[in-house]
């Protein structure tokens, strides 16, 4: 009985992974060009990055995750808001704003697109 259910786990963990869904898809697009058009720092590893720098890198990682990434959330919290290699945090100056998280950023950013497209 016990190795019936290591198998069953064992086959589970095989199957390729849950594909974004199409409406994710266009969310991480959408935040992907509007990080590019900021203008705005990124902070990454210690060192700064203009806008169109910090959308070609998370681009480039979202490549690479992709088969990870089943929702926008997922691409914010895992994707675009620390280093896979040290797990230390991006963060984000704006003009005339404190710098920030990058999550924190790109969640307000999300939540707006949203209400523009929400009835």
């Amino acid at each position: 009985m016990m190795r019936r259910g290591v198998c069953t786990l064992a086959l589970l963990a095989s199957l390729p992974a849950q594909a974004i869904t199409p409406a994710a898809e266009q969310e991480v697009q959408a935040l992907l060009r509007w990080v590019g058009q900021t203008g705005c720092t990124f902070i990454r590893s210690g060192s700064s990055y203009d806008a169109k720098a910090a959308q070609e890198h998370l681009t480039m990682k979202y490549g690479k995750a992709r088969d990870k990434i089943k929702t926008t959330e997922d691409f914010i919290n895992e994707v675009a808001s620390k280093s896979y290699l040290t797990g230390q945090p991006y963060t984000v100056r704006c003009a005339n704003q404190a710098e920030q998280p990058a999550k924190n950023w790109l969640y307000a950013e999300l939540k707006r697109q949203r209400s523009k497209t929400s009835p």
